[in-house]
């Protein structure tokens, strides 16, 4: 199967809530990103042997956190301080940065499409909990061409209450898929 693009980068607040034994995660306020142009979901493994005998006799390569990078085509001030938790003011279109602020927990997915059999496949991957940091200021003089540029957000992948840390999915349609994260994320 040959990956050929992506697209619909979305996040929503995550609450986890344990009762009575059973737990639940939820999210809420969900949004669309925006146009992007990447989407790069690193976990990091445990790498550990226990050696007895001269041997490896048990392993453990579980997850143990990772790393999200998206690269968004146009950064808007909005999303960016709902993303990290800064203040915003919708009549000033100002964002206002305190180094007290704390980014909340988003599930955050997006939408992969490859070729299988000459059809296209959409796969939607999840990152149940993720927490994003400030971007890079990057800002260019234009020179004698013009050069597009891309604000990139880095972020960690955390496990969950219950262990879990990612999903995908399968669909045979843009329009499946969408409707999968838009009802997963409170998108309306």
């Amino acid at each position: 199967m040959a990956k050929i693009g992506m697209e619909y980068v979305v996040s929503a607040e995550l609450t986890e809530s344990t009762t009575g034994g059973e737990y639940t995660r939820t999210y809420a306020n969900g949004r669309y990103w925006g146009p992007s142009s990447s989407f790069t979901g690193s976990p990091t493994n445990a790498d550990v042997k226990d050696y007895g005998d001269d041997r490896a006799v048990e392993t453990d390569t579980s997850m143990t956190g990772g790393s999200l990078s998206v690269e968004l085509n146009e950064n808007t001030l909005e999303l960016e301080s709902w993303l990290l938790g800064h203040t915003y003011d919708q009549s000033t279109k100002k964002m206002i940065c305190n180094s007290a602020d704390v980014p909340p927990f988003l599930g955050t997915g997006a939408i992969g499409k490859s070729r299988r059999n000459n059809r296209t496949v959409y796969k939607t991957v999840v990152y149940y909990k993720t927490q994003f940091s400030n971007p890079e200021d990057g800002l260019q003089t234009k020179q004698e061409n013009t050069s597009f540029n891309h604000t990139s957000f880095s972020g960690s992948i955390f496990e969950c209450e219950d262990h879990s840390w990612k999903e995908s999915q399968e669909f045979e349609t843009l329009e499946a898929a969408k409707t999968y994260l838009n009802t997963l994320f409170g998108i309306s």
